[in-house]
Parts: C-alpha cells; sequence; structure tokens
C-alpha cells in the first residue's frame, strides 16, 4: 500500500509540474494556484507514506544510518535544484524548469513501482536469511492480520505527540522561510549575480546532505551504547539543531551586506545544523512514541506542520516590501525566535518513550502468550 501511495503522489507531482507552463499562460495564476493546492496534495501522499514503509526495512541498531541514507535524496534534490533552474532558465526559459521537474518526477515513479516494496515479506528478490532477519525487527501490528483498534482519544491528548507537531510546525516555519527565500535576500541584499545566487544559495542544502548522511550513524552509536535514555539523547540532539542554529540567526540580522561571504558562511552553517535535530531529535521520534501507529502520527504531523510552506513567504514578503538591508534583519531575527521557540517546545514537553497506547495488538499478543503456557492435553 506505501509503494502505491508514493507512486500516486510522484505521478500527479510530475503531470502537474508538466501542465504548470500550459495552465500559466492559458487559464491564467487563479487556476495556477488551484493546481499548486493539488501538487501539495498529492506531496503529502509521497511524503507520509515513507517513513512508516521505512521502519519495515530497517533494524532499531542501524535506523539512524538507513533512514538517513534514504531519505538523502531529498536533500540532495533540494541542493541541484537552485543551480539546475539557473541554468535551465538562462539556456532555456523559464518553462523548462518545469519539464525537467516533471521528467524527474516520472523517473521516480517509475522506479517506485519496479523497485520499492512495502516490506521484506513481498520483495522477490530478497533472500531468505535476510528476510528473516528484517522481519524479526518488525512490529507485531506489521505482520498481524487482526484488525486493529486506533486510540483516536489517547493519541489526540498526547502531549509528546503534539510536542512533536508544533516543535515541526516552528521548525519547519524556519527551514522552508530559508530555502525560499534565501535566493530573494541573496539577489536583494548581497548583490550577486545570478550564476553567484544559485550556487550561494545551495550551499546550505549541500552542507546539511552531507551532515545528514554522517549524524544518522553518529545518533545510532551513541543510542546503542545505552548510556543515556532515547529521551535524553533525541533532546540533546535537538539542542544542537536548534539552539545553535537560532543564535546563528540572531548573529546574522546584525551584519552588513558588507559582510556577505561571512553571513553565507553563517546561513550555510546554521542551516545544516538542523540536521541534528532532523536526524537524532524531534524529527524521527514519532517511531519512539508509537510504532504502530506511525503512518496516522505522520499524517497529522505533516497536515499541520506543512503549512509554513505558505504561510512563511507571506510573512516575509510582508516584513520586506522593500527589500531592504534592515527589512531582512527583521527577518533574520524571526527565524531565530522560531529555532529558539521549537528548541523549548520539544524539550520540555517531548518524548522518545513508547505510550501505553502505541502498540496496537498488546493485548492480543498478551493471550496468545497465555494461552501457550496452558498445558495441553496430550489425549484430546
Amino acid at each position: 500500500m506505501y509503494f502505491k501511495t508514493r507512486a500516486l503522489g510522484s505521478s500527479v507531482l510530475a503531470i502537474a509540474s508538466f501542465a504548470s507552463p500550459v495552465i500559466l499562460e492559458n487559464a491564467g495564476v487563479p487556476y495556477y494556484f488551484a493546481l499548486r493546492i493539488v501538487k501539495g496534495v498529492a506531496m503529502s501522499f509521497a511524503l507520509s507514506s515513507m517513513l512508516p514503509m521505512l521502519t519495515r526495512w530497517t533494524t532499531t541498531q542501524e535506523q539512524g544510518l538507513l533512514m538517513g541514507i534514504a531519505s538523502a535524496g531529498i536533500g540532495l534534490a533540494n541542493s541541484v535544484t537552485y543551480p539546475i533552474s539557473g541554468l535551465l532558465c538562462q539556456h532555456g526559459g523559464w518553462k523548462a524548469i518545469f519539464y525537467f521537474g516533471g521528467g524527474c518526477g516520472m523517473v521516480a515513479s517509475f522506479l517506485i513501482v519496479c523497485l520499492v516494496y512495502d516490506g521484506p515479506a513481498k520483495h522477490p528478490r530478497v533472500d531468505a536469511e535476510e528476510k528473516q532477519y528484517l522481519l524479526s525487527f518488525q512490529f507485531q501490528s506489521q505482520t498481524s492480520k487482526k484488525r486493529r483498534v486506533i486510540p483516536w482519544a489517547k493519541m489526540l491528548r498526547s502531549v509528546p505527540v503534539w510536542s512533536v507537531v508544533v516543535t515541526n510546525f516552528f521548525f519547519f516555519a524556519v527551514v522552508k522561510g530559508i530555502v525560499l527565500n534565501l535566493p530573494i535576500f541573496v539577489r536583494d541584499v548581497l548583490d550577486f549575480t545570478v550564476t553567484e545566487n544559485g550556487i550561494f544559495s545551495a550551499m546550505p542544502l549541500i552542507a546539511a546532505l552531507l551532515l545528514h548522511l554522517l549524524i544518522g550513524p553518529f545518533f545510532d552509536y551513541i543510542r546503542n551504547h545505552n548510556k543515556y535514555t532515547p529521551t535524553t539523547v533525541r533532546k540533546i540532539f535537538h539542542v544542537v539543531g536548534t539552539l545553535i542554529p537560532g543564535a546563528l540567526m540572531f548573529v546574522s540580522s546584525q551584519l552588513s551586506s558588507e559582510y556577505k561571504y561571512f553571513i553565507i558562511s553563517l546561513i550555510t552553517i546554521s542551516y545544516s545544523l538542523t540536521e541534528f535535530a532532523v536526524m537524532g531529535g524531534f524529527g524521527y521520534a514519532m517511531i519512539d512514541l508509537a510504532p504502530d501507529f506511525l503512518g496516522i502520527l505522520q499524517g497529522i504531523n505533516k497536515t499541520i506542520s506543512l503549512a509554513p510552506g505558505f504561510i512563511t513567504p507571506l510573512i516575509v514578503s510582508a516584513l520586506t516590501p522593500h527589500g531592504s538591508s534592515e527589512e531582512w534583519k527583521h527577518v533574520f531575527i524571526l527565524f531565530g525566535a522560531l529555532y529558539v521557540l521549537s528548541c523549548l517546545v520539544f524539550v520540555t514537553c517531548g518524548s522518545a518513550q513508547q505510550q501505553s497506547w502505541g502498540k496496537a495488538i498488546k493485548n492480543d499478543t498478551v493471550s496468545a502468550l497465555s494461552d501457550s503456557s496452558k498445558p495441553r492435553n496430550n489425549f484430546a
């Protein structure tokens, strides 16, 4: 089911990307805005299904490493988008950007259909030994065919769950704000050329990608040594990935455009350090809280926390009507404050302890164990 959801999401994104230039030229901005909403819904299908599916292909000892590798494609795509878009726009026109994105979406859909499976049990090319090893780490609800009862009330009243959602809301507001608005800031304030803009706008994304691949194994190493509780480990990583970037945002807000290379360096360092929060902090905390309801929780989390994707640009636009250096200082102060808020919420209310309602078939398991412990009647 998960691979079909991702294939559907990628296909719709590809078709919408191909159709974007046609709709812009012939139907107008309102219809293009409606198409963007459709693309957002399709993206939610693709993103929300990724984490539940990955839990079926990872072990607890290698979770950070394998999830880091699997999700590195997002960082890679973000890091190369700006340079490629600049070249396509310069040599092929603005339409070429949409056609390139649509082509990537079709390739992704083809690869998902051919290579991706929901779990090891359904994969035809996984040998029996590896399949048995992976299945031994799966949660019981993934292998059980019994209908499970979803604890909606407990789920919606859970403070740790909402701490992740609220943290993600503030955190995503900053990282999305940087990704979307950095090219504008580089152009208006730092006065780089178009080519330089593409390169410098991609620098934070490239640095984050490199750190992304290192933090996952580092998190596994720390957690597997059992010197600290999972909650403590996640909170330490989260503080590094939010408080330090927030401080660097405040510093950047006080620098003039004369220090433009230093400003880009600070933004690059702050953005890359956020991978500590993503890979070892709040980012995958839902797996610890309720592994059997991960898909539902991720759906709720993504629906609410992705809202800044359209809220943040409106706020930044209101704060920078003239694009001056003084106006952008307020934006960086806002980003720093949001980082600090995302730090405080998870540190004070977050947890990595499995919740009492997090296992869907706990009672069935206990009953099965009780039945197996009863003496058998060999004469029956």
